[in-house]
């Protein structure tokens, strides 16, 4: 397995893993774009990224680069057996209306929208494997990562590159602003005092190869994907079941898939916007599928540190989760400070803590009802 990161916290998954760990916030007002009007929301962009740069496409080459590295494929990737998922909202969406206004793109100039952004990765580095791109809104990133686990159990490929990316934009931002979901000061999940999220962008990478075949070739086996599952709503369009009805059938799916019993989860990485609503639903459904175990056991977002990175979120999130397993350390969820009864598990107030974990969930839910979800585990 081997693991690439770029998102607010700069380039790189040491980058990303110190920040969580140290929870140093790494929100700032929007500079890109002028969102004056919108209130000036805070966001977690990107330092390197530039105006009128493609850079979708950019963030998935610095996190697959990063990824290979630490797998030894830099070399060694065998392209007829090796594939790519990715998962995003809207990818490249600046570029393409940049085109649309330029009208004189040919394709090769086109930027990386979502329906072609596997695609693009899998003819840079010549992969011929499966090739899918995943659009289903803030579920994508963690969609791509179950898929690609899939196609490798069913003999499709041998390894396979899985991930997200997402590029802030004012039109994502004045979306998520005619919503009223962005939060008008620090993100707080779980915390009597949220109101809100606030937007980031980035990628997350993950190279994902048959346990056998890794080990021959004296490969790193950093954890295992044990399971996944996904359910949907089927309640409104951008507001989640007030019961958690679809994300319970998610986490109780992978849990099922990976003949995990619920008191095994030791660690919840959660979805946690900082919305009302979803910070709410999320505790609801935690608590029923893990019934008492769930007081537990840390349930952590990491959201208020890089944003929420829609597409890409749930892939920096199984990266987390990796980390989490590796390191022994469960990071904080940044801003919780005070208990909401409605929100009554262990969301690990203040700072990180030791903490030896050998099953991680790994939960997203999104717009439309969709519900995601990964069983991570030590080796």
């Amino acid at each position: 397995m081997g693991l690439g990161a770029i998102s607010a916290a700069g380039q790189g998954v040491d980058a990303f893993w110190r920040a969580c760990v140290e929870g140093e916030a790494k929100l700032r007002p929007i500079e890109r774009f002028d969102v004056s009007d919108l209130g000036s929301p805070q966001g977690g962009e990107v330092p390197l990224a530039q105006p009128g740069e493609d850079a979708v496409a950019r963030f998935v080459e610095i996190a697959t680069r990063e990824a290979l590295h630490q797998a030894g494929l830099e070399k060694q990737i065998d392209p007829a057996a090796t594939g790519v998922v990715l998962g995003t909202c809207l990818g490249e969406t600046d570029g393409i209306f940049r085109g649309l206004r330029e009208r004189g793109a040919t394709p090769p100039a086109l930027p990386a929208g979502y329906s072609g952004l596997a695609q693009r990765l899998a003819g840079t580095l010549g992969l011929r494997g499966p090739v899918t791109t995943v659009s289903s809104a803030c579920i994508s990133g963690t969609a791509a990562v179950a898929l690609a686990a899939d196609s490798i159990r069913r003999g499709e490929a041998d390894a396979m590159l899985a991930g997200g990316a997402e590029q802030l934009s004012r039109f994502i931002v004045s979306g998520f602003w005619l919503l009223r979901a962005l939060a008008a000061g620090p993100v707080r999940p779980f915390d009597r005092r949220r109101d809100g999220l606030c937007l980031g962008e980035g990628a997350g990478v993950l190279v994902l190869e048959e346990r056998e075949r890794a080990r021959r070739r004296g490969g790193a086996i950093l954890a295992e994907v044990l399971g996944s599952g996904s359910a949907s709503d089927a309640h409104h369009m951008t507001g989640p079941s007030p019961t958690g009805d679809g994300l319970v059938r998610a986490i109780e799916a992978t849990l099922r898939q990976a003949q995990c019993p619920p008191q095994d989860v030791d660690f919840v990485n959660a979805h946690g916007t900082g919305t009302q609503y979803n910070d709410r639903m999320e505790t609801i459904a935690i608590k029923q599928v893990l019934g008492a175990h769930a007081y537990e056991i840390p349930v952590v977002s990491v959201k208020p540190v890089v944003g929420h990175t829609l597409g890409a979120a749930g892939a920096l999130e199984a990266i987390l989760s990796v980390k989490v397993l590796q390191e022994r350390i469960v990071p904080s969820t940044v801003g919780y400070a005070e208990p909401d009864p409605e929100c009554d598990l262990d969301y690990v107030p203040h700072r990180a803590r030791e903490r030896a974990v050998r099953r991680a969930l790994s939960c997203s839910s999104a717009f439309g009802g969709a519900n995601g979800v990964l069983l991570l585990g030590a080796p």
